[in-house]
């Protein structure tokens, strides 16, 4: 016999390998997560999606729990979802059940795949999650509610590159480089915690700088393309057109300095235009002798391997960046540029052939998390969505008599 279980103590954790967010409470949705735990107060237990503590790891959950949420353990009536990684396999399910009802006594546990919860929290059911992190960017294809593993991928590129490549960057700038010599003081120095700070602040790069001359190009060769099509077909290349400007981040690039002045430990500093190419090794790997595919030929690849191949235009419509670093301004905007110009163009598309780029956001009627710098907990609010359904009723989720019947292999019976 199960007990009745309350939205108001249902806990979702979304877990991270720099950061995890976690709450309680499901009766309001429209919230950011109670809880954010910077990854580094637990030595960082998660490394390239891969844990590598479990001490550290279950460290973590327990302060969630215990301390940040306030659940008392000798009587936890909160369930928990728990949004992990896809590349986690069975045997990492049946510990993170075992970890929660022997040591945590929670009276329910539901694991879910973060790409999938992305989705949800966007409002869709299919389409590609890209997941820009610090240590790696993944790539994962939903449809129809199920995640395809053969189409999975992932780039080994992340913050800490962007990081890297602006610190790159950085020491050519003369100007730069003699004011931090000017200060001469320790504990400011022109290192990659400065390139991490400046990268990080709101609106100082734009991904998209820089590159408007392929989006032009790619004006151009729309243009004369539809002087060849029928009106109809004209008429609706404009209409994608005008959506795709709707649904870029609304950055604009006419009105940026080219050089920009920062406050840093009390000291300024100014920097110039090579700002906005720190996320470059995302799109060229090349640039950091990174041997890989770049951002915009992995998402190519991986709907080149989904079927039925009506699936794919719909994959490209329905794109949703999250991760610690899908705040960086223009990057939708460049992300498109990148893939249209490997998009096929023919006179002749049919069912099958992708024709506009498409990005998803938090829904408008979440007046709180539509706010573009939510956006990166779109994965966490899918939780929320998911924890209201499967809470309800215990045939959805692990229930504590589940566990003690089979034991953490039950896990598999009932999670996506």
């Amino acid at each position: 016999m199960s007990i009745a279980l309350r939205e108001e103590n249902f806990v979702v954790i979304d877990v991270g390998s720099t950061k995890t967010v976690a709450g309680i409470g499901m009766h309001d949705t429209n919230k950011p997560p109670n809880v954010v735990v910077d990854m580094a107060d637990f030595n960082y237990p998660i490394q390239n999606n891969i844990i590598v503590d479990w001490g550290h790891l279950e460290e973590c959950w327990h302060h969630i729990l215990f301390k940040e949420l306030g659940i008392k353990k000798s009587r936890n009536e909160s369930p928990v979802l728990i949004a992990v990684p896809v590349q986690w396999n069975k045997l990492e399910y049946e510990r993170i059940t075992q970890i929660f009802f022997e040591n945590f006594n929670v009276p329910g546990v539901y694991i879910a795949p973060q790409p999938l919860l992305s989705l949800f929290g966007c409002g869709a059911v299919s389409g590609m999650v890209v997941d820009i992190g610090r240590q790696v960017t993944d790539i994962t294809v939903v449809v129809d509610s199920n995640i395809q593993l053969q189409s999975n991928f992932i780039v080994p590129v992340g913050g800490n590159h962007f990081d890297a490549y602006l610190l790159q960057l950085m020491k050519k700038d003369d100007k730069l480089v003699q004011q931090f010599q000017d200060i001469n003081t320790p504990d400011i120095q022109l290192d990659i915690e400065f390139a991490r700070y400046v990268r990080e602040l709101p609106g100082i790069c734009n991904a998209s700088v820089g590159h408007e001359n392929k989006t032009t190009s790619i004006i151009t060769e729309l243009s004369n393309i539809m002087e060849e099509m029928p009106v109809t077909s004209a008429e609706e290349l404009i209409d994608d057109e005008i959506k795709a400007n709707r649904d870029d981040d609304g950055d604009s690039t006419e009105d940026i300095p080219v050089e920009v002045d920062i406050e840093y430990k009390g000291h300024t500093f100014t920097l110039g235009s090579y700002r906005h190419d720190a996320m470059d090794p995302l799109f060229s790997p090349e640039c950091m002798d990174i041997s890989c595919l770049s951002l915009q030929q992995a998402m190519r690849l991986s709907t080149m391997n989904c079927e039925p191949p009506e699936i794919r235009p719909k994959l490209f419509e329905n794109i949703v960046i999250v991760g610690g670093c899908c705040l960086t301004h223009g990057l939708v905007k460049r992300m498109r540029t990148e893939i249209k110009l490997l998009l096929p163009c023919s006179d002749n598309s049919g069912d099958t052939q992708p024709r506009t780029v498409g990005f998803l956001r938090v829904a408008d009627y979440f007046t709180v998390l539509k706010e573009k710098k939510y956006q990166e907990y779109a994965t966490w609010l899918g939780g929320e969505i998911v924890a209201k359904l499967v809470f309800i009723d215990a045939k959805n989720y692990v229930s504590k008599v589940d566990y003690n019947e089979s034991g953490p292999s039950v896990v598999h019976t009932k999670a996506y």
